[in-house]
């Protein structure tokens, strides 16, 4: 019987450790990609001469079991600055669920900005970290009755926590941005969980651009590509319209997975609030075909000064 449940067992981690459920532990969706850049690429670290806090939540297909969620907090600002150059330091907690695995991580980041003839300004950056990722076997639902009632499987938790290592580039002017990124690097063995594999390392690449319309009127187009091994490439477009930067709406396209409708507000001088919703369009739309996501953003910049950094493609 107890090399019956180890069979199980290691039959149902391994399932779990090849599906996409478990790749989301590494590749969270955010269709609030646009105020949640730091969480993908650590050379935004600093974009702003100010402290600058995120917060965000993520309740992914609402009404299917063990649905996904994710929250973070980002908090950013500048270590030094000069006339041609910046430095930027960051930090960043971020927990993901998905049934029975989840994954709670924190990381320090570091960004160096050098400013460009013409005035715009790239950025080459990197963090470091920790995360500990977790199965609860006692939330997995086992065929065989007596299994499920077995005290050696009930609350058991098993838990592994490897070295994080992102690093890429970022590039932003009046009217433009783009980063390129590279997340957990060291594609660490999870051994601890189970034999033979790796938290996969994954490549994000987002970009926009702003354009002007008739009076306060501008609209902003992005696009979000993420890429990890073994997985087919994650491809999401957006476009917005902004009214004075004040309100901005917007519609969006993620490849075979969701139509996106986004809303954002700014509120007082240094708060704004973001809001997308996701209508499923792939096979789970049978059972769950919509997403929820909030993002609040807290900056202590003024937004009328003129040395600050500012780019109106995202944020």
């Amino acid at each position: 019987m107890k090399q019956l449940m180890k069979n199980i067992i290691a039959a149902s981690l391994l399932i779990a450790a090849t599906s996409t459920v478990l790749n989301a532990q590494f590749i969270p969706t955010r269709s609030n990609y646009l105020m949640s850049s730091f969480m993908d690429h650590p050379a935004a670290a600093g974009n702003k001469e100010c402290l600058d806090m995120r917060l965000g939540h993520r309740n992914q297909w609402v009404g299917f079991p063990g649905a996904p969620t994710n929250s973070y907090l980002s908090l950013t600002g500048r270590l030094s600055e000069g006339a041609r150059s910046a430095q930027g330091v960051g930090v960043k907690l971020e927990n993901d669920q998905a049934g029975p695995w989840g994954s709670t991580s924190v990381s320090l980041a570091y960004s160096h900005k050098i400013k460009l003839t013409k005035g715009g300004w790239v950025s080459a950056g990197f963090s470091l970290g920790m995360s500990q990722f977790r199965l609860n076997i006692g939330d997995l639902d086992f065929p065989d009755v007596e299994a499920s009632g077995d005290p050696a499987l009930t609350g058991e938790t098993a838990q592994f926590t490897f070295p994080l290592i992102d690093a890429g580039f970022w590039y932003q002017d009046k009217k433009s941005f783009g980063g390129l990124s590279i997340l957990n690097a060291t594609s660490a063995n999870i051994n601890g969980i189970t034999s033979g594999s790796k938290a996969p390392k994954v490549i994000v690449a987002t970009g926009g651009s702003s354009l002007e319309l008739d009076g306060k009127y501008m609209f902003r187009p992005s696009v979000n590509i993420r890429y990890a091994k073994g997985l087919a490439p994650s491809f999401e477009m957006n476009g917005a319209v902004v009214y004075d930067d004040l309100i901005s709406v917007g519609i969006g396209y993620r490849s075979q997975s969701a139509v996106v409708g986004s809303f954002q507000v700014a509120l007082f001088d240094y708060m704004k609030v973001g809001y997308s919703y996701d209508f499923g369009i792939s096979r789970i739309n049978v059972v769950s075909n919509t997403s929820h996501e909030f993002t609040l953003a807290f900056s202590a910049c003024d937004k009328n000064a003129s040395r600050a950094i500012s780019c109106p493609a995202y944020d």
